[in-house]
């Protein structure tokens, strides 16, 4: 790793609580909750049983939530496990994060769903102090579920919460099914930002044009949308042109696309052509646990594949900084300190 991507400031917008726990908590969660259905219990094992698998599709991959969901059904293990998150996110240089999460599947042993969001949100107030780090939560639908006014209602219900997301499988589960409950969002103010992964060409049309999501969680394939000539960038649809223009974050996770299929490798990944094409690009890890990242690592896998410098990195992570939701007062503080 080059000696300075440690200790360069990183922030990230599209990290998963629930995808990132220490593979040792996992573990010894499920010791100590009796839960037997772990893969493996040795560390290796079980890491190597997580990792995605390219051949297979994103809903498959996502069995490994499974096991990560069943130890986090009481407030202290899922306060434990954003404390740790916050913890490792600033230990690896991460000023500024966010993290999302599904409230409603932590209430299957009893929790009230204000509870969960409690939980977390207490996390993220003492993470905040005991680590240095600004942070904030995001809270997640399920796409496939029809409970998604439910989470619009927690996160009006918790002042706190910073936005409204739309996560899980995305092939046969369009985001217009919750639409009603995106406008009640909006309604409210409601900060948005909406998953359009690589699986579903037509996704970033839903969430931004019908939806207008503020960000969009993933969003490589809009590479797919636009070509660029010797007259300049030519968009083939008009969500790619509004992104474009309007500067829309792009929450790029390039090593977990990577692990589920969407390219062979790091330097095939469209995050440094979309860089040069003046998209508004952020680097994300997705799921610390399930790809077996940080984001020192991730940074790295993009500084060795496109030769980025540390000043371009910087000023990336000054975009993401700009691109989020936690309050502006606090954010444009952090922005001062570099």
């Amino acid at each position: 790793m080059k000696d300075w991507i440690q200790s360069t400031p990183k922030a990230v917008l599209h990290d998963h609580l629930d995808g990132g726990l220490r593979v040792n908590t996992l573990i010894e969660l499920a010791e100590l909750q009796g839960y037997k259905n772990l893969p493996s219990s040795d560390k290796s094992e079980l890491l190597k049983w997580i990792e995605p698998k390219p051949n297979k599709s994103l809903a498959i991959n996502l069995e490994a939530w499974d096991h990560t969901i069943a130890v986090m059904q009481d407030a202290d293990s899922i306060y434990r496990v954003t404390m740790e998150a916050l913890e490792d996110l600033a230990n690896d240089g991460v000023i500024y994060a966010e993290l999302r999460f599904a409230p409603l599947v932590h209430c299957e042993n009893g929790l009230f769903p204000n509870q969960v969001v409690d939980a977390v949100l207490n996390g993220i107030k003492d993470g905040t102090e005991r680590y240095d780090i600004l942070s904030g939560a995001i809270l997640c639908a399920m796409r496939h579920l029809n409970n998604s006014k439910n989470v619009v209602k927690l996160c009006i219900d918790n002042p706190d919460v910073l936005a409204f997301d739309l996560a899980g499988p995305e092939v046969g589960f369009s985001a217009l099914n919750h639409q009603d409950a995106i406008e009640i969002a909006y309604q409210n103010k409601i900060n948005i930002t909406l998953h359009a992964d690589w699986e579903v060409p037509e996704g970033i049309h839903e969430v931004i044009l019908e939806l207008k999501s503020n960000r969009i969680g993933h969003g490589s394939q809009i590479v797919n949308d636009y070509k660029y000539t010797s007259d300049g960038i030519k968009f083939k649809n008009l969500a790619a042109k509004f992104v474009h223009e309007n500067n829309i974050p792009l929450e790029l996770c390039p090593t977990s696309n990577m692990q589920c299929g969407s390219c062979n490798s790091i330097s095939e990944h469209p995050f440094k052509k979309l860089y040069d094409d003046g998209f508004n690009v952020t680097i994300n890890t997705d799921n610390r646990l399930m790809s077996n990242i940080t984001m020192s690592q991730e940074v790295n896998n993009l500084v060795e594949s496109f030769t980025f410098t540390q000043d371009e990195i910087l000023q990336i992570t000054k975009n993401t900084i700009e691109a989020g939701f936690v309050d502006s007062k606090k954010r444009e503080k952090l922005l001062s300190s570099f």
